[in-house]
Parts: structure tokens; C-alpha cells; sequence
């Protein structure tokens, strides 16, 4: 295997991406608070395993206006903007946090915090293809999703060492810091966005006014395929978020204490698993169309899911999440991409809210759903169930693929 080939997708990409690389790696090597949630709800507030999965439902929920609002800000005010506003006040919620007992309270502003990053959330991926090439489109979304798992390659690690000496407070004042780092680089650095957007929104307005049909709405009409494919996608996240959901319940309720550091460590082998393999899927999959790659990612989570269902020993969770971030890296980098692929500019970012909110639907009614099943059923039979989903998820996104002219 030619390594140098594979890492090559990576070679002549824009500087402002690099540097939007770098501050993905900050931010996400300082992302200890989400990937710990469930067990912040259950062991330091005092959360049932379906209060758990009601809240980060609600807390999903709520993120829904948050998102097209910040669809239609990037629109108008461009990616950077957004970005910087809404990480900096997110963060000082999370600052808050930092100096309070666990709580309600400290749960209703974990809240607040992630609605306000949803604002900024749209930005993040609108801003990729304005500074980025057509023709890299694909390679540049392969690094930021391997600069995100970077970060998280290390940062549950530290979290979930942290978490098991008790020092939550610590945690979330580390989360903000690492996000304000990483809005600065951002902020004082990049510079390619300004005169790109610029252009955007000037060409928005211009449009605005000669016709209605500006609207994502009438956009989206005239592109179902678009609509389809965010519906399915649907189904892949509400099936995805079970591994954030039931795994840690999951591993504790096998392994007692022990679950408490093995989540984190399967946390980790996901997102070196992602440093590892992305380059090698993204160079393998260049000819490869999106559709087709989100498909068979789909066959990859279903194996996974089976595996989590099946297992009681630890290699087994580790295999099976090698599995699933294979299947991860193919849907992750191809959605993106097709979004960016079939949106005109003037509509990046109400068209990567819109996909937010639909997808984070699956997010959001996903725990909660799984949170009443598992009060009945075997965390065996839980992960069969959510592995006939995917299964169907998969087939209709094979059949997107089959009637959809790419």
C-alpha cells in the first residue's frame, strides 16, 4: 500500500483551511463535556436512564430554531462571523458551569451552551466550500473530518480521567478554553472567507430583490433528491447516536466501574481510527460517488451495531467500533460533500441548516426513543433492533443512489 499516495489528497489545499484544520483539532481536543453527558445526567445530577434520554432529546430539540436561524445568519453576515460570536458566548456558559455543583441548573445551561453553538454549527461547513476549490471539495471535508477526530483521539481520554477523579468542574472549564483558542485562530487568521462572502451576500441581495424564488424552500422544491436524502439520513443518525447513548450505559452495566474508563477508550479508537483510515478511504473512494460510499457506510454501522448487540467481551467492542468508524468516515465526508456539491453558494448555509435540523431529528428522538425501549428490553435486543433500522436505512439510501442522476 502506496501511504504517500493516500496522504497526498491532502497536498494543495487552500492556507485558510489548514488553519480551519488546526482550530477543529483545538476545539475538539477540548470536547469533554458531550462526549461524557449521559453520565453527567446520571451520576453527578441524578438522572434515571430515561430522564437522561428525555433531556438530550429536549436538549436537541431546542437546538432547532437555533440552526435555521444560523443558516440564514451565515447567509447574510458570512461563516466567520457566526462562528466567532456564538463559540465565545457558548463558552462562557460552559465557564459558568465550571463554578457550580452539579445540578438542574447546570443542566438547563448545558443547554443554552449547545444552542448556541447550533447557531454557529451551519458556519463550520458553509465556510469549507467558499475557500476550497471544487475540485478538492471532497479531500477538503476528508481533513476537517480527520482534524475533529484528532482532537477527539485525545480529548475523552483526558475527560474520562478527569471525570473518574471527579473533577467535573475542571472539565468544563477546560471545554471553554479550548473553544475560545480555537475561535481565535479563526478570527485573526483566517482571512480568505471575507471577500468570498462578501460576494455572496451582495449576490443575495441582488437576487432578493429581482425574484422570491431565492428562497431555500423554492430550492429545495425544485431538488427532492436533496429533501430524500436528508430524510434518510435521518434514519443513519437516529441509529448512530445509540453508540453515544446506549454504549456507556451499556459497558457499565457489563463491565461496572471498568465502563466508567471504557467508553472513553472506545471514544478514542474511533477517532484513531478516523486519523488512521481517512486518508486511506478518502484516496480509495475519490471516483467513488457520494451516494454510493454513504450506502455502503450504511453496511458498515449495521455489522457494527450487530456486534455491539452480540458482545460481551471488550475486544469485541473495540472491533466493533473499528467497524462503525469506517462506515462513519464514508458517510461523514461524503454528505457533506454532496450537500456542497448540489447547493449554489447563496444557499450554503440555510441549505447546511436545514440538513443539521433534519439529521439532528434522528439525534434528538433517538436516545429518548431507546431510553424507554431499554427500560424493557436487553441491551442485546436494543442494538438488533437499531440494526434492522439501519439495515432499512441503507437500502433506501441504495436506492436514492440507483434513480438519483449524480
Amino acid at each position: 500500500m502506496n501511504i504517500n499516495k493516500h496522504i497526498s489528497v491532502y497536498k494543495g489545499l487552500s492556507k485558510d483551511i489548514y488553519l480551519l484544520f488546526v482550530s477543529t483539532i483545538i476545539n475538539k481536543m477540548g470536547s469533554f463535556i458531550m462526549p461524557l453527558l449521559t453520565l453527567i445526567l446520571t451520576e453527578q445530577i441524578g438522572f434515571t436512564k430515561t430522564q437522561a434520554g428525555l433531556f438530550t432529546t429536549i436538549s436537541m430539540l431546542t437546538q432547532a430554531p437555533f440552526l435555521m436561524l444560523g443558516g440564514n445568519l451565515v447567509d447574510k453576515f458570512g461563516s466567520k462571523k457566526i462562528i466567532v460570536i456564538f463559540q465565545v458566548m457558548g463558552s462562557m456558559f460552559y465557564l459558568i458551569c465550571g463554578f457550580m455543583k452539579p445540578n438542574f441548573t447546570v443542566a438547563v445551561l448545558i443547554i443554552i451552551a449547545s444552542n448556541l453553538y447550533a447557531l454557529a454549527s451551519p458556519a463550520f461547513n458553509a465556510m469549507v466550500p467558499i475557500i476550497t476549490s471544487p475540485k478538492l471539495m471532497k479531500n477538503a471535508y476528508s481533513l476537517m473530518y480527520l482534524g475533529l477526530n484528532l482532537g477527539l483521539a485525545v480529548g475523552p481520554i483526558i475527560g474520562g480521567m478527569l471525570y473518574y477523579k471527579n473533577l467535573l468542574n475542571l472539565l468544563f472549564i477546560l471545554d471553554a478554553a479550548t473553544t475560545l483558542i480555537s475561535t481565535v485562530v479563526i478570527a485573526f487568521f483566517i482571512k480568505g472567507t471575507e471577500k468570498n462572502e462578501d460576494i455572496i451576500v451582495n449576490s443575495e441581495e441582488q437576487e432578493v430583490k429581482g425574484e422570491n424564488s431565492n428562497s431555500i424552500f423554492s430550492f429545495l422544491y425544485k431538488n427532492p433528491s436533496l429533501v430524500v436524502f436528508s430524510v434518510i439520513l435521518l434514519i443513519y443518525n437516529f441509529c448512530y447516536i445509540q453508540w453515544n447513548f446506549m454504549l456507556p450505559l451499556q459497558t457499565i452495566d457489563l463491565f461496572s466501574d471498568k465502563g466508567k474508563l471504557l467508553f472513553p477508550i472506545l471514544f478514542s479508537v474511533n477517532a484513531i481510527t478516523v486519523i488512521l483510515v481517512t486518508p486511506f478511504l478518502t484516496s480509495i473512494t475519490q471516483k467513488t460517488s457520494p451516494l454510493k460510499s454513504i450506502f455502503w457506510g450504511g453496511i458498515l454501522y449495521f455489522i457494527s451495531f450487530m456486534m455491539f448487540g452480540l458482545s460481551r467481551f471488550v475486544f469485541v467492542f473495540v472491533i466493533g467500533i473499528i467497524v462503525m468508524t469506517m462506515g462513519e468516515i464514508l458517510i461523514s465526508i461524503n454528505s457533506n460533500n454532496y450537500i456542497a456539491q448540489r447547493t449554489p453558494k447563496e444557499y450554503l448555509g440555510r441549505a447546511n441548516s436545514i440538513l443539521f435540523l433534519v439529521n439532528g431529528i434522528g439525534y434528538a428522538i433517538g436516545p429518548y426513543i431507546m431510553g424507554v425501549v431499554i427500560a424493557y428490553i436487553s441491551f442485546q435486543n436494543a442494538w438488533f433492533l437499531v440494526a434492522g433500522l439501519m439495515l432499512i436505512g441503507a437500502v433506501a439510501m441504495y436506492m436514492v443512489k440507483k434513480y438519483d442522476r449524480e
